[in-house]
């Protein structure tokens, strides 16, 4: 029987950050949404991330590996556990192997 490689939704989000950047660097979308084992985390991603993402579809660096982080700026995180529910954050790190689902949301019209 064939062995089926299936791609981790953290290998998916690096893919689906790194097609989504414009020419310039910049991200279309306004924030990105992830869904964690901890919670939901809303933030807008870093200029280090997107600097890293072009550098890599150039091939300068690897694919992500369960180890890496993301960073995100303005940081909402609805936890799951009732002991703390909301918080809020300038910078969070979040473990890519810690994402199991993630969206884009767009910016708001002007």
């Amino acid at each position: 029987m064939a062995q089926i490689k299936t791609e981790s939704p953290a290998d998916a989000l690096i893919s689906v950050l790194r097609l989504s950047l414009n020419t310039d660097g910049g991200q279309p979308f306004g924030y990105l949404v992830l869904y964690t084992s901890f919670g939901v985390v809303r933030g807008r991603t870093s200029l280090s991330l997107a600097a890293e993402l072009a550098g890599r579809s150039n091939g300068e660096t690897g694919e992500p590996t369960a180890g890496d982080v993301i960073e995100l700026h303005d940081v909402t995180v609805e936890h799951y556990s009732n002991h703390l529910a909301n918080a809020g954050f300038d910078r969070l790190f979040v473990r890519l192997s810690e994402v199991r689902g993630f969206a884009l949301v767009k910016p708001p019209q002007s």
